[in-house]
């Protein structure tokens, strides 16, 4: 009778790999992708990022990760701003498996089209002392075609879609990666205009759009203009600030990050006379590693900067299994 033997069991001198996702954003001109996996040391990791502005397409994307050699186990993501509306409700007093379908019933008189033709989803916000949930919530409404277009295109361009987003949550999961007592918030100006959110307790407590300020104001301004522009931006953040903290009386904004996105402008610098909070340059590095691929595309010639959205798009699986939510 042969003998059988136990062979002992080594561990693996290669440890497993965590996934990777990927964060993608589609704005006029510009289709923008990252992609982050979990950490050995529980903080994200930028495995990679692209821009493309020669005739975006959405196919674009899977001949990318191809030539990088990636794969991924989610896809997010991010809605144009013009797709959809976020509006201020009471929280419906239901459990939090029928809180969207609560709400549907609510917004109906608040949007141009059928409340059966719409996509909601419900944000509740913090307390204002903080303890436990709020009163006040975020309804997202969207239009169902719309959702099914961009599922369409997502599935034609061959990507395994797992969830569709927003900007304004997306900018939220970078401020949430770190731990705050206080509220933290994040300003950025884009080519289509700017944003100012504030996220406490890990959750979207205020958002403010700006978009009759973007770059491309700054840029064309001459020099009184943009004094001009900048005192605008300050008192619109000083207002928000201001609005924030009589509603949520348990914090204060700790720090505002800014991107620095102002081309030959030191935001941070021309900015911080005008307003109470302090602010801070927002830096990549500060709450991401950045892998290798990314460390090496810095060293191009005009390098593209990673797309915030898109990366805090990516980062929507990390944050949810760390939390142990659903996605």
């Amino acid at each position: 009778m042969p003998l059988r033997f136990a062979m002992p069991q080594w561990p693996s001198a290669r440890k497993k790999r965590e996934p990777n996702h990927l964060g993608v954003v589609l704005s006029p001109g510009r289709l923008a992708v990252a992609v982050v996996r979990e950490g050995g040391q529980g903080r994200p990791i930028l495995v990679a990022h692209e821009s493309f502005v020669n005739d975006p397409d959405l196919a674009q994307v899977g001949k990318w990760l191809k030539n990088e050699g990636l794969t991924v186990e989610s896809v997010n993501l991010s809605l144009p701003s013009d797709d959809y509306q976020m509006l201020s409700m009471e929280t419906p007093m239901v459990p939090a498996a029928e809180r969207a379908e609560a709400m549907r019933w609510r917004v109906k008189d608040m949007i141009d089209f059928s409340a059966d033709e719409a996509c909601v989803d419900c944000l509740v916000l913090p307390s204002p002392d903080g303890e436990g949930e709020g009163a006040h919530a975020w309804a997202v409404v969207a239009r169902r075609q719309r959702i099914g277009d961009w599922m369409s295109r997502v599935r034609k361009a061959r990507l395994d879609l797992s969830s569709i987003d927003i900007p304004e949550l997306a900018l939220r999961n970078l401020l949430v990666l770190e731990p705050h007592n206080q509220a933290t918030a994040l300003l950025r100006l884009s080519s289509t205009g700017g944003a100012l959110i504030v996220a406490w307790r890990g959750e979207l407590c205020s958002f403010r759009r700006f978009n009759d300020l973007n770059v491309a104001h700054f840029s064309a301004a001459d020099l009184m203009g943009r004094q001009a522009l900048l005192e605008r931006l300050a008192l619109e953040m000083q207002r928000t600030a201001d609005a924030f903290e009589r509603q949520f009386y348990g914090t204060s904004i700790e720090r505002v990050w800014v991107e620095q996105s102002v081309p030959e402008i030191d935001l941070v610098q021309q900015l911080a006379p005008h307003v109470s909070m302090r602010l801070h340059a927002f830096d990549m590095v500060e709450c991401l590693e950045l892998g290798h691929r990314v460390t090496t595309a810095m060293n191009r010639p005009k390098a593209p900067k990673p797309s915030l959205i898109a990366v805090g798009a990516a980062l929507r699986q990390v944050i949810a299994a760390r939390d142990g939510v659903k996605a």
